[in-house]
């Protein structure tokens, strides 16, 4: 797991921030970026996991509450 960093923000007040993967970590979809064929390979042998449904609700009061206070001490705007 690693830090993803943008090639660039939508606004000038955004910033980067480290998060320590044993404390959270992003999956995220995009576009593959390998050849055709590799992509095509690979698009075949995928599945669903929901595993972490479980923990939606829980995650989003925490998630609101962590922006709720970052956002109150001007850390994120």
């Amino acid at each position: 797991m690693h830090n993803h960093y943008c090639w660039g923000f939508v606004s000038k007040n955004m910033r980067h921030h480290d998060v320590d993967p044993d404390v959270a970590v992003l999956q995220h979809y995009k576009r593959c970026h390998f050849s055709a064929s590799e992509c095509q390979l690979m698009m075949n042998d995928t599945s669903i996991d929901n595993t972490t449904l479980k923990y939606r609700a829980q995650l989003a009061k925490v998630v609101s509450q962590k922006l709720a206070r970052l956002s109150k001490e001007k850390i994120l705007m």
